[in-house]
């Protein structure tokens, strides 16, 4: 039995239709499979639409911006001189005026960063949605997979919930809800580390009033750092709300009388020692009304303040009342507290505005774990410079190394016995 002799053109023409049906049969496969070559639509959820500001040189006009603090005004006076411009008013009469709000918009505002509108408008024109922008590309489509990642999920902070706020003249502050809840556990990021190791919380202040370093604090520091915010700062709805998507809990900060400080450079809703309780408590109204979602505050200076139980008994009265922890930086607060949630700082870091500064910041990092070593705890506070969160960033990471618990500053409170 012999096979038929081919010629090499009848051997080419079997090649090329061998060729054909393999090809034909990837196609069906691909076809049913879903498995094949294409194009995949990817709808893109959410578009960062700022750039990263770069940090100014240290020293130069502007390297850290203050906002002026909003000046008191009479509220009938005002409304002749100014009818419809924009002011907070008061149960006293009073009106909290912002300076460059009675332009509006001036030109140098027109940048979305400053229009609260914009930054507001999540579904609306200033807005994205998942429809609005689609990136293209090509690939294999293939089943939907659970996508791995390098870094644990973050957990956001919970937004401001209606039921643990109530409504004053000047805004909306928070209180206890009707079913027993909390701001301090509310609004406070979940710990639950090993209670044998030793735990250190750090909090970073004077947010939102540099745009850079604010966005590099909620950026670049780990979820477990705490954010302090300034009141007098701009957009603060938007940072804080940016601050608690990145798992970060957040702090009011309080302007309070300190010794040898001027009190006019605390601004107008400064605590002073001067002025009457009521006078204090409807500043403090304003200070709580700035944002919401916050677990505690602390104190802005007010060593002085801080000294006078009189004066800040009331205030810390009315935290407790509105179910709002406190962490004071002057170790004075403790006997005031009465039954308030509270945490003593233990060391304040230095703010670095260079590097020159770096190996302060080091030293006091390296106390903290001291303290932590000795005590079971430590609670660092600093206020925010771009030398500062790198130093504190790089710390962080080694503390596991170390058999020390990195904690937010929420884990540290502790009931103050009444009467203390």
């Amino acid at each position: 039995m012999k096979a038929p002799v081919l010629s090499r053109l009848t051997w080419a023409w079997l090649g090329s239709l061998a060729l054909l049906a393999g090809g034909a049969g990837v196609i069906i496969y691909s076809a049913q499979s879903g498995e094949g070559p294409g194009r995949i639509a990817l709808p893109v959820d959410k578009v960062e639409i700022f750039a990263r500001a770069p940090a100014p040189a240290p020293g130069s006009p502007g390297s850290e911006e203050r906002i002026d603090a909003p000046a008191l005004r009479d509220a009938t006076q005002y409304a002749e001189v100014m009818p419809g411009a924009p002011g907070e008013e008061g149960e006293d009469g009073l009106v909290l005026i912002y300076p460059g709000e009675n332009d509006l918009y001036a030109e140098n505002e027109t940048d979305p960063l400053y229009d609260d509108d914009y930054l507001e408008d999540e579904h609306g024109d200033g807005g994205y949605s998942a429809d609005d922008v689609v990136i293209t590309i090509p690939g294999r489509q293939a089943k939907p997979v659970v996508a791995a990642s390098l870094t644990p999920a973050v957990q956001p902070i919970p937004d401001p919930d209606a039921a643990l706020l109530r409504t004053t003249p000047l805004g909306m502050t928070p209180r206890i809800s009707a079913d027993g809840r909390k701001a301090v556990s509310y609004y406070a990021r979940p710990y639950d580390g090993p209670r044998a190791k030793p735990r250190i919380a750090v909090i970073v202040g004077g947010l939102g009033l540099n745009t850079a370093v604010t966005e590099r604090a909620i950026d670049d520091l780990p979820p477990e750092v705490s954010l302090s915010f300034a009141p007098y700062a701009k957009n603060l709805d938007f940072w804080t709300r940016k601050a608690r998507e990145a798992g970060h809990e957040v702090l009011i900060e309080l302007p309070m009388e300190g010794y040898g400080a001027n009190p006019e450079a605390l601004g107008a809703a400064a605590l002073l020692t001067s002025r009457e309780r009521d006078e204090n408590l409807q500043r403090l109204d304003w200070l709580m009304a700035r944002f919401g979602g916050y677990f505690a505050a602390t104190n802005y200076m007010g060593s002085k303040f801080s000294a006078d139980a009189d004066a800040l008994a009331p205030v810390l009265e009315k935290l407790r009342a509105a179910g709002v922890g406190y962490i004071d930086d002057t170790g004075a607060a403790t006997r005031a507290a009465g039954g308030l949630p509270l945490a003593t700082v233990s060391r304040m870091i230095p703010a670095a505005a260079d590097d020159a500064d770096r190996r302060a910041v080091q030293r006091e990092l390296a106390m903290l774990e001291q303290i932590a070593e000795r005590d079971g705890m430590a609670l660092g506070k600093t206020y925010a410079y771009a030398a500062t969160i790198d130093e504190i960033a790089a710390w962080t990471r080694a503390l596991e190394k170390k058999g020390i618990a990195h904690a937010p500053a929420s884990a540290l409170l502790r009931t103050a016995a009444p009467g203390r």
